[in-house]
């Protein structure tokens, strides 16, 4: 026996997302309620988990579908060894997966009559699942976690009041799984969460130009490790019918974050802008308490074709603060179910059998609670899983992952904002045999 690396060209395209990921995970936000807690929350799904109205937590690799990153449950990365026999005689197949999503979102947002188009497209997440042995298998990638950007202008009398916001967090992982015994496997996720928010308030006078115009930004930025953690158990019944339980925990954390804040009065003669005094600057480091959250899902599956999920997360944002501030937050939910069907078997040789067809449906309460009207979120999903190359799933892989959300979130009840989304999420699977132990004839 020996032991034998097998390079790809995958390899180039991991180290370049990475870098370039790096630079531009952050997506660039629309919507005034990002002001609240770190901003609006990105769901953390690849591609799967997104077309299957974003469950996962029960959810892990198998036959049906060897190869892919499950975002939602990091004791899913134990799986990435499928225990077929192949022509090297090893009684299974470890295989390295590197997948990466753009999202692209469509928003209209209405209110009071008024209507406002956005569109942006960003990178997703970014994430590599390596296999280690028959049991262990770890993970690293890099997505967002949250989003921030809104700019609101209110006009009173002769006084012009613009509020505007921007920035985000996103975080870089590591995570590892270990199974000890089959179809029971843990895992665990350590992060760096970073990123900075910042919150601008602009007063004006525009009809008096004797009139000084006050400027106050606020920054908090985040640079704080954060942990979660997950199980999964499978249980096989007759006729080729399958179980999966999982659960996942995230406790809260205070994370440590810097405060500045920045006022000054400004003087405004024709085009030209004089600053006349600053008014307030000051700087400081403290907490900001992320709350504790939790989830739990389940999985059934009938032989290689049918897959049916159910997913439940819920967050106690009542537990938020910031520098000993909190942001009057509710706790949040959200359930998810979806669907997966792939009509005969992954490595037919009929194209068309080997697709994979997705489907799912979400609905969840937002943690704002807004002039006593709870802000909800609800969405519809599909998508497709589309082979590159080999009928044979296992001779280096590849997946194109296209999904789509249409959904609404929030309501125009009590002069509030209802934002209609469609979500468009496209996605690379890289499969590849890196190390594996080969005979020599």
């Amino acid at each position: 026996m020996k032991k034998a690396f097998y390079s790809s060209p995958a390899l180039i395209v991991i180290f370049s997302l990475f870098c370039a990921g790096i630079a531009s995970a952050q997506s660039s936000d629309i919507s005034p309620y990002s002001r609240y807690g770190i901003g609006d929350l990105q769901d953390q799904n690849s591609v799967l988990n997104f077309s299957m109205g974003g469950t996962g937590i029960a959810y892990h690799n198998d036959i049906t579908t060897p190869f892919f990153l499950n975002l939602k449950n990091p004791a899913s990365y134990a799986y990435n060894f499928i225990p077929i026999e192949d022509s090297a005689g090893s009684g299974g197949l470890k295989m390295a997966s590197f997948e990466a999503g753009i999202l692209d979102n469509s928003l209209t947002l209405t209110t009071q009559g008024q209507t406002l188009k956005s569109n942006n497209a960003y990178l997703a997440y970014i994430a590599l699942n390596l296999p280690i042995s028959r049991h262990v298998g770890i993970a690293m990638g890099l997505l967002p976690v949250s989003t921030q950007g809104y700019n609101i202008t209110l006009l009173t009398d002769s006084i012009e009041t613009q509020y505007q916001g921007n920035g985000g967090t996103n975080k870089v992982f590591v995570g590892a799984a270990y199974s000890p015994i089959k179809n029971l496997s843990f895992g665990a996720n350590l992060a760096y969460l970073f990123g900075s928010l910042t919150n601008e308030e602009d007063i004006y006078f525009p009809q008096n130009n004797t009139s000084f115009n006050t400027f106050k930004i606020e920054n908090v930025g985040i640079h704080s490790f954060i942990a979660d953690f997950g199980l999964m158990y499978t249980i096989k019944l007759p006729h080729d019918w399958s179980i999966t339980l999982g659960g996942t925990f995230a406790p809260a954390m205070n994370l440590n974050a810097s405060y500045h804040n920045f006022a000054s009065s400004q003087y405004i003669n024709g085009s030209s802008i004089n600053n006349m005094d600053t008014l307030l600057d000051s700087s400081t480091v403290g907490k900001v308490k992320l709350p504790t959250m939790w989830g739990a899902g389940i999985t059934i599956k009938k032989g290689e074709q049918w897959t049916f999920s159910f997913d439940y997360t819920a967050q106690n944002w009542s537990q938020y603060s910031s520098f000993g501030n909190s942001d009057s937050l509710k706790d949040s939910y959200k359930w998810g179910v979806g669907i997966q069907f792939v009509p005969k078997k992954v490595y037919s040789s009929s194209y068309l059998q080997r697709i994979q067809y997705r489907a799912g449906f979400s609905m969840g309460q937002n943690y704002l609670n807004l002039y006593n009207t709870p802000l909800k979120d609800m969405s519809f999903s599909a998508g497709l899983g589309l082979p590159i190359g080999n009928a044979n799933p296992f001779a280096h892989p590849c997946v194109l992952n296209i999904g789509v959300q249409v959904g609404t979130f929030g309501t125009t009840s009590n002069n509030l904002i209802k934002t209609d989304y469609v979500k468009l999420m496209f996605g690379f699977t890289f499969d590849d045999r890196w190390f594996d132990k080969r005979k020599f004839q």
